[in-house]
């Protein structure tokens, strides 16, 4: 049951900062087309939430260093960034959630 509850509040804090309703197992977080502030602000979000400890999270791993807002929105609407960074799914964020600090 505890799993399923996780699963809800996760998606429910995806659905407030990203405004994405669809959000399934596999769902790719760092596919999204955002800017780096929504970024930053849902890994602060997800930690405090969850209380977990991401202060081993490899960030640049996962998403694009930080831009300027132009930047972002031309990364954003001509799809120029995320080749090579690691896929943040939902499941993994679920693991992460049991372990309560983040893990590879």
């Amino acid at each position: 049951m505890k799993k399923s509850q996780d699963f809800t509040r996760l998606r429910l804090l995806i659905k407030e900062i990203y405004g994405i309703e669809n959000i399934e197992f596999d769902t790719v977080i760092n596919e999204f087309k955002t800017i780096s502030e929504d970024n930053d602000y849902f890994i602060r979000s997800f930690e405090l939430e969850f209380n977990i400890d991401m202060s081993s999270f490899p960030y640049y791993k996962y998403y694009e260093e930080d831009q300027f807002i132009l930047l972002s929105i031309f990364r954003i609407l001509f799809g120029t960034s995320m080749k090579g960074k690691k896929k943040l799914t939902v499941r993994h964020l679920l693991r992460v959630i049991q372990n309560k600090k983040w893990h590879e």
